[in-house]
């Protein structure tokens, strides 16, 4: 396995944001199967995303060590998490730039720890949004994927915010809270089947159509 330390640096997002499918950040880190498998980690950074889509983006990563850094939201979100597992963030700060949420986590992400963080300043809506949004949609939902499952929040506070959504479940098990200060809002299982066939027939959402390859479930998935 491959370890990566990215360790003391500034990042800053170069891209402005267009769409939510640009994929512009300060900092993006990914995987696919059939690469080199890779571990990360992540120390005393500052990623700032302002103008851009995201701080941080992760996609299908695994093994990912975030510790004392200070990551600002872009449009989007400060940090966002499609698929992967084994990730995470100790001692971390999620700033908002009326951002929707500090972190999404979706696609079926797995073993997600959140432990000792801040999460400073509101998420744009009080009434479409969180500081943690857990397995809302992705293109990659039009088969049926795994929840998003195995979230740990631990000592975690939102702070200088009138907002106190601290997570909000979709397709997702519920998350384990331990001494976190928020409210976790659970969506309506019958919100949530319409809104999924919604965005499956295409009728809700603006969305992409992805090839049968790429809708593919692995077993690392599982």
């Amino acid at each position: 396995m491959q370890e990566i330390l990215i360790e003391n640096q500034n990042f800053i997002a170069k891209e402005k944001y267009q769409d939510k499918f640009k994929g512009s950040c300060a900092l993006g880190i990914s995987w696919r199967p059939g690469q080199e498998e890779k571990s990360y980690e992540i120390k005393n950074c500052i990623i700032d995303g302002a103008g851009s889509s995201e701080g941080l983006k992760m996609s299908f990563c695994y093994n990912v060590h975030v510790e004392s850094c200070k990551i600002y939201g872009g449009v989007e979100d400060c940090v966002d998490i499609v698929r992967g597992g084994n990730i995470t963030f100790a001692n971390c700060s999620f700033i908002s730039n009326n951002t929707k949420q500090h972190i999404t986590i979706k696609g079926g992400a797995k073993n997600i720890k959140i432990i000792n963080c801040n999460f400073i300043k509101p998420y744009k809506s009080r009434f479409n949004g969180a500081c943690i949004d857990l397995g809302n949609w992705t293109d990659y939902d039009d088969v049926n994927r795994p929840r998003v499952r195995n979230v740990e929040i631990k000592n975690c506070r939102i702070i200088d915010s009138e907002r106190s959504i601290l997570c909000r479940v979709l397709y997702s098990d519920d998350p384990a809270l331990d001494f976190s200060f928020g409210k976790v809002f659970k969506v309506p299982r019958f919100l949530l089947a319409i809104f999924w066939l919604g965005q499956r027939l295409g009728v809700l959402g603006k969305r992409r159509r992805f090839t049968k390859d790429l809708l593919e479930i692995y077993d690392i998935e599982l």
